[in-house]
């Protein structure tokens, strides 16, 4: 339940979302890595297995989830995690409580067989936070598309404003106020490797041509530092990279507005909350086009996707974003981002798009859970 990772955020939120939908009911949630009781709603329980040792977890958590089951025979489950479908589907068998199965990204796709699929099979309803993964469930799975139902991601819009450029970070980075900042968040872990960092770094020697004051900025920690910085040093660019190391949600709000772009090319995105955040700061985006993120940037209204593995693309939708070289003035209004991301994407987007998913999956267990 802590927002440590785009799984963890939606199920916080999918949460929030299903105590404002139902205030009458109770809601009994089983988080496998929290140490600690995040704040919820009052009818809300958490149980937490942090605690348990790291290789007993996993097990741990789905037995206790088909006791808990067993325990309350629920109206509805729900799997944040599509992996934990499986339990879900021992539980059903037991209890005859019908079930739900989220799908975010990469720990769907090419994994579509043997047991997971059959639990996705069996579930009530699937649902994934982009068209582009539900796309992936119908063609690889197979998966009934009447059964599913796309509740997109969400972000925490409160924690996020337009401004200027904080002086703090400024000072702290070297910069000036009117200097072109490019930023990426995420983790530097050689398991991501796919958001792009590597070609962000190889366009800049392109945009320094046009704009040779440009900083890129890489927030993040992680295993895949040493190589990032190798790529900047190869390419001539270690002076306009800067490793601003791991950022707390603290100073993050800030970074976004630090930045006059937000570039994150990659190629394996269930959908990208980075790139809401970076909106909601008023800060345009450039994502990669093969996988979930123009979903994110209302399917390229709020930014430019570009092919991810090309540095030449990237480098002209950066110089035309930092020029003002395009055909989208809306991307030159901070405020004007911030409203539409908030429109398509806000909370009560979110909420909306719950509402009409169970509505449609479960409407037996949906009106039961109104009437509660």
């Amino acid at each position: 339940m802590a927002e440590t990772g785009g799984i963890q955020h939606y199920s916080v939120r999918l949460v929030h979302a299903l105590a404002d939908l139902f205030p009458g009911g109770r809601i009994e949630v089983l988080s496998k890595n929290d140490v600690t009781v995040p704040q919820m709603p009052e009818q809300v329980r958490v149980r937490i297995l942090g605690r348990t040792h790291n290789q007993l977890r996993t097990m741990a958590f789905a037995a206790s989830g088909i006791a808990l089951a067993m325990r309350q025979r629920p109206t509805a489950m729900i799997a944040t995690h599509p992996h934990f479908a499986r339990a879900l589907l021992v539980a059903k068998r037991i209890t005859g409580s019908p079930y739900l199965a989220c799908a975010h990204g990469i720990e769907t796709w090419g994994h579509l067989r043997g047991p997971f699929r059959n639990a996705l099979a069996s579930a009530a309803g699937l649902l994934p936070v982009s068209e582009f993964t539900r796309n992936v469930l119908v063609a690889e799975g197979m998966l009934d598309p009447e059964r599913i139902r796309v509740i997109p991601d969400t972000f925490a819009e409160g924690a996020f404003a337009t401004g200027p450029k904080p002086t703090q970070l400024l000072e702290r980075h070297g910069l000036h106020p009117g200097q072109p900042v490019l930023l990426t968040v995420g983790r530097l872990s050689a398991s991501e490797a796919y958001k792009g960092q590597d070609q962000v770094i190889a366009s800049l020697r392109t945009i320094r041509k046009v704009l040779p004051e440009t900083r890129y900025i890489i927030a993040g920690s992680g295993d895949d530092e040493p190589r990032l910085r190798r790529c900047a040093s190869e390419h001539d660019q270690s002076d306009a990279v800067i490793f601003a190391g791991f950022v707390s949600d603290h100073e993050l709000a800030a970074y976004y507005r630090l930045c006059d772009a937000f570039v994150m090319p990659s190629t394996s995105e269930g959908f990208g909350i980075v790139f809401l955040e970076a909106l909601a700061s008023g800060r345009p985006c450039v994502v990669g086009n093969v996988d979930a993120s123009p979903e994110a940037i209302g399917h390229g209204r709020l930014g430019f996707a570009v092919d991810p593995r090309s540095p030449s693309e990237i480098a002209d939708a950066v110089i035309k974003l930092l020029t003002q070289q395009h055909d989208k003035p809306w991307l030159n209004e901070p405020e004007t981002l911030r409203q539409e991301v908030i429109r398509l994407y806000g909370f009560e987007a979110f909420k909306r798009s719950v509402s009409q998913a169970l509505t449609t999956l479960l409407p037996a267990s949906f009106a039961a859970l109104k009437v509660n």
